[in-house]
Order: structure tokens, then sequence, then C-alpha cells
């Protein structure tokens, strides 16, 4: 019996054109890409979910670091390495979708014991959002820091607690200091979580809300609160902190020049236009991450 090896790697997409991360019968998904490409290479046989993801995206979240784990003959990892494993997959999957870092891992890693996960969200495109200061999206952020129930801010799902630690969540700032939108990291995450926390902080910034609305919401669960949901089209899964795989951790911490710079939308007939650009900006962000990863070496 040939031995197997436990393999994880970095794995980047647009959302776009995906039913979300995890696999679905009749849609396309992230799983379901990387699934197919394992059985094309022979690495894996039909009938198996052999890939798992440690974090569960919607349908049209953008990720520049998903961790996915798959065991494949160790002989395989043996003859082509972390370059061999990166090029093979990549040839046999859409280029929306990118492997950008693989390492050989212990045969019990479970990739959603994950010690954090940190996500964007650009603000900055949603229509409505007005200019506000740096010092004011600050404070409005810190009060989601620390251990919460999010019962106002996510999609409840039976048997899964909505209490949660964030960890940190400030302003995502470009290289001019203007306001791109906010970094939330947290140990994990509930059903849309972030996408109802961008919501608030939008009424927030707009004079719908008040600050004090969002903290009866946080601080007392059990008084229903529904502040809204954005779209998941400007939400980004930018990276993960994995104790079992510290090569893909290094990788990810390269730096890089971000394209996107802080400008206020057009408003109006004019704001899906602005958008269009404003999307294909976010596709560039990731990109020119992916590719500085592959290049690294």
């Amino acid at each position: 019996m040939v031995e197997a090896v436990r393999i994880a790697v970095a794995v980047g997409y647009l959302g776009k054109g995906y039913s979300g991360s995890q696999v679905q019968p009749n849609v396309p998904t992230v799983q379901g890409e990387l699934e197919a490409a394992l059985i094309r290479l022979n690495w894996s046989e039909h009938g198996t979910h052999p890939v798992t993801l440690s974090s569960r995206t919607d349908g049209g979240v953008d990720a520049r670091m998903n961790i996915g784990s798959f065991d494949i003959p160790s002989t395989i990892w043996e003859g082509v390495g972390e370059r061999g494993i990166i090029t093979a997959l990549n040839d046999q999957i859409p280029t929306d979708i990118r492997i950008w870092a693989a390492q050989s891992v212990d045969s019990e890693l479970r990739t959603r014991n994950a010690h954090s996960r940190t996500y964007l969200y650009r603000l900055q495109a949603l229509e409505g959002w007005p200019t506000v200061s740096v010092s004011e999206l600050e404070s409005w952020c810190s009060i989601f820091v620390g251990e919460h129930d999010f019962y106002n801010f996510c999609r409840p799902q039976e048997g899964r607690s909505t209490v949660k630690r964030v960890l940190s969540c400030d302003p995502w700032l470009d290289s001019d200091g203007g306001i791109l939108g906010f970094s939330i990291q947290a140990e994990g995450f509930v059903w849309n979580q972030v996408r109802r926390i961008a919501s608030a902080l939008l009424r927030i910034a707009r004079g719908r809300i008040s600050l004090d609305d969002v903290l009866q919401a946080l601080n007392s669960p059990e008084i229903a609160a529904d502040f809204g949901r954005c779209e998941p089209e400007w939400l980004t899964l930018w990276s993960i902190e994995h104790p079992g795989t510290p090569h893909l951790s290094l990788k990810a911490e390269i730096g890089f020049d971000s394209p996107l710079v802080s400008v206020t939308p057009s408003g109006g007939r004019a704001y899906r236009l602005w958008a269009n650009k404003a999307r294909a900006e976010q596709d560039q962000l990731h990109q020119a991450a992916w590719l500085l990863h592959l290049n690294s070496d």
C-alpha cells in the first residue's frame, strides 16, 4: 500500500464566478474545482471529497489566502515538491483560482483549527459611503474588539455558538492614509458576521443609526436588531494563521504595493460604472498578491 502524505496549500480566488468555497451539487465552487483537478491528475478518485478548506466563504467573496488540505501518495510529493504541486494544480484549475504555496504537514492536521482569520471589507466602494475621518472609523471599529455575542450581527446557525472573540478591528487605509474600509481579525467568525458589521458601519457613517444603537445590539443580543447586510463583492478573506502551516504563513507575510486608492464613489446612475472600475481594481489587488507569492522563491 502506497503511503500517503497530507499537503496544505495557500489558495486565492475571485469569488464572483463561484457559489462559495464549499462544494455544492450542480454549481461551481472553489472546493469543487480543486477536487476536479486532483481527479484529473489521478491524485484522487471519483466519488470522494478529498479537499478541506480552513474557511467557508459565501458566493462572491474573494480570498487572497484560504488554506486547503488533501492527501496524496508520498511518492508524488517526494518527486515534484512544492513547485511541482503548485504548477500541476494551477494547470488544471481556472485562472481566477490560484495555488501560490504548498507544504507537507502532519497527517492529523485539520485546516479548520486555525489560530485566526483576517478579513478586509472595502467600505469605500459602497454606494453612499460618505467622507469620515480615520479617527471616527477607528472608534466605531473598536467596539467590536473582544468577546461578544454576535447574534444580531450574523445569520445564526443551529448548533453553532454566536459568541466569538475578535482580536482586532481597524481602519484599512491606502498608501496615503485614506480610508479603504476595515480589517477584522478573529479566532473564528459566524455566518455573514463581517458583512453585517460593514452594514452597521455604513449606517453609522450616514447618520442612519447611532453608535449607541450598535452598542446595544452588541451588548444585549436578546433584544433583536437588524442593521442589514452589505454585498459580498467587497469582502476579502485576506489571511489565515494556522499553527500547522508555518511555511504558508511565512509566504503570506511578503508585502507588496496595493493598487487600491481611497476615492469617493460616484453616485446615482454613475455608481454602477464606477463600481465596475473598482471591481477591476480589486481583482488586480488579488492577482498582484498571487503573482508576488508565486515569484517569491
